[in-house]
């Protein structure tokens, strides 16, 4: 691990460098205001650095998020200001008062609620949230459900949770499988690493060899992926 240093607008960004063997350059902020990145071997440094500076404005902004967690405001909570992701991107969420109404406009979230709690405002946005959910996760398995076709698997039904621990699950007998609310956060080749996963249990129900094999043959890159999705998009809306 390195230690390196980036300037934004006068503002001084200090970050981890450790290389591993990843396809992507990856980056995040842990909950102590570390900000933390990846990078495979052979990247070279300029590109890492540059990367960094591209993600300025979010590095500090996310950093005073953290700060405000810090006073004691509970993280998973909504406020106007925060920073939010929606399939990998980061927005803005604008809080106003008026007729209920959730809308994306530019880089914001725009949400509007005649009623400006704190709970109702969470519950209204998950509930735009697991709408988005159900059409974008069935356009992913459209996408991903041809790949596992020949091995016998039927399509099963999706059902969506907004869960804490895990991205997804599945029940063999009852041929569905779980997928959690939080992954509208992350980039779609997240989400389809996650799909394909559950999917290969109809074939082969634990992580064996087996299990592995075919899912590194179907996609080659799904550490990758999952280490994107552990790394960036694990703590709550």
């Amino acid at each position: 691990m390195s230690i390196h240093n980036i300037q934004y607008e006068g503002i001084e960004i200090e970050y981890e460098l450790s290389r591993k063997n990843v396809k992507y350059i990856n980056l995040r902020v842990n909950k102590y205001g570390k900000v933390v990145v990846s990078a495979g071997k052979n990247v070279p440094f300029e590109v890492i650095d540059e990367f960094v500076q591209s993600k300025a404005f979010w590095i500090i902004t996310h950093l005073a998020e953290i700060e405000k967690i810090k006073s004691g405001m509970p993280d998973n909570s909504l406020y106007d200001g925060k920073t939010v992701y929606y399939l990998g991107r980061p927005y803005q969420l604008v809080l106003e008062r008026g007729e209920r109404r959730i809308f994306i406009e530019g880089d914001k979230i725009c949400l509007y609620s005649p009623k400006m709690y704190s709970d109702v405002l969470k519950e209204e946005y998950l509930a735009w949230l697991k709408n988005n959910a159900e059409k974008k996760f069935e356009e992913i398995m459209d996408r991903i459900y041809p790949l596992v076709a020949e091995y016998r698997i039927k399509r099963p039904e999706i059902k969506i949770r907004n869960m804490k621990s895990i991205w997804g699950s599945c029940t063999t007998t009852g041929k569905s499988i779980r997928l959690n609310l939080q992954l509208m956060k992350a980039e779609e080749e997240c989400i389809e690493q996650v799909v394909l996963h559950e999917l290969l249990h109809f074939r082969y129900p634990n992580h064996g060899k087996s299990f592995y094999d075919l899912l590194a043959q179907l996609m080659p890159d799904w550490k990758e992926r999952k280490e994107k999705l552990e790394t960036q998009f694990k703590d709550g809306i």
